[in-house]
């Protein structure tokens, strides 16, 4: 649940206030594109909601629902825009609602916090410290990291102290993510991703069966969090990161604690800008880039405009491995010196001047 200024009570004051700042060339209008702020405000209330419930005794593999009650209680709260980029202030939770909830709301608001210095340090113990329960940190740094825009957009998301000292920094953010989503506890924890058709759902066990390109069944334990995206795709093609149990003969055997449920998605990318060195550069044209996904070999391609072809495991490395070729052709084409190029490269340089103006100046 999501609100935009409540009244506020005496106790609200005291509530410590944060910001969820958007940075990037298309905010100096003091302006977000909705899906940008869409999927960042849900992405960071389910962290906050995840909190909640470890904090609340609720945080089992099998059971992780928001009660109304839990909704109302540790909604979050967004102000009035601030000058600055896009920044809105928000706070956790209104204490408007019951006698203890103010208690509960500012031991909530501690630990999002805690969890949020603890990223931006790379702090794998204060991590542990402020959640304690590993399959509660492994899904709140999965909705931090659905907090980012994809890096096309030229738009990055921090949060901030009421003082502006940034407890998140949304430029260093998956960078920060990668390595503490990869930890778990004392165990060394192999993470692989397997492409699969949904075959199968046991709803009271929690698992799942998984038809692999080659016939052979795999099944997983999976969290309920999961249910909505699965029941969304019976028998279509998914791709599932878990906890690899391989056989005597090193062949995949099932796959535990199912960190990743990706609905596999082909329909076309398209850029309308890029980012590089700093510079968020707009495009004439929207580059529409045709996707394919062969589950075979658990790959997506995209083709497009300049000769690209890149290939990725999942549809989000895919969209970086995009703006990797176009930062690449840009610095190699545009902004390095074209007086020993061939005709080939220099119609290549033009295609990405026109594509994307004020390239020539830029270089």
């Amino acid at each position: 649940m999501v609100a935009i200024v409540p009244p506020m009570t005496d106790m609200d004051l005291h509530l410590p206030e944060f910001h969820l700042h958007f940075e990037g060339d298309e905010t100096q209008a003091h302006t977000v594109p909705a899906t940008a702020l869409i999927q960042a405000a849900q992405a960071l209330e389910r962290s906050i909601q995840l909190l909640a419930i470890a904090y609340e005794g609720q945080a089992t593999k099998q059971r992780l629902r928001v009660s109304h009650a839990m909704e109302r209680k540790y909604a979050l709260i967004f102000g009035t825009p601030t000058e600055g980029g896009y920044d809105l202030p928000y706070r956790v939770g209104s204490t408007a609602t019951k006698l203890f909830d103010p208690d509960d709301i500012a031991t909530v608001t501690n630990q999002h916090r805690a969890v949020l210095e603890a990223v931006q340090s790379g702090n794998v113990h204060a991590l542990r410290r402020a959640v304690p329960s590993e399959h509660i940190r492994r899904l709140v740094m999965i909705e931090l990291k659905k907090m980012q825009p994809p890096a096309r957009t030229g738009l990055v998301v921090s949060i901030e102290d009421n003082l502006k000292n940034k407890l998140f920094d949304g430029r260093t953010a998956i960078e920060k993510l990668t390595p503490l989503m990869a930890e778990s506890g004392d165990l060394q924890i192999h993470p692989r991703l397997v492409t699969g058709r949904l075959d199968a759902l046991d709803f009271q066990a929690h698992t799942l069966k998984l038809k692999l390109p080659n016939g052979r069944m795999l099944s997983g334990t999976y969290s309920e969090d999961f249910e909505p995206v699965l029941l969304e795709n019976p028998r279509e093609w998914i791709q599932v990161r878990g906890e690899a149990v391989l056989n005597e003969d090193d062949s995949l055997y099932a796959l535990n604690n199912i960190t990743e449920i990706i609905e596999v998605d082909d329909s076309p990318i398209v850029v309308s800008s890029f980012g590089t060195d700093g510079v968020t550069r707009p495009a004439a044209r929207p580059l529409e880039f045709s996707v394919s996904f062969d589950p075979s070999e658990g790959i997506y391609t995209a083709t497009g405009d300049f000769h690209m072809l890149v290939s990725a495991e999942t549809r989000e490395e895919l969209e970086s491995a995009i703006d990797g070729a176009l930062i690449f052709l840009w610095q190699e084409y545009v902004t390095t010196d074209p007086r020993n190029f061939s005709a080939d490269a220099l119609s290549l340089r033009e295609d990405l001047t026109e594509t994307f103006p004020g390239a020539a100046d830029a270089a």
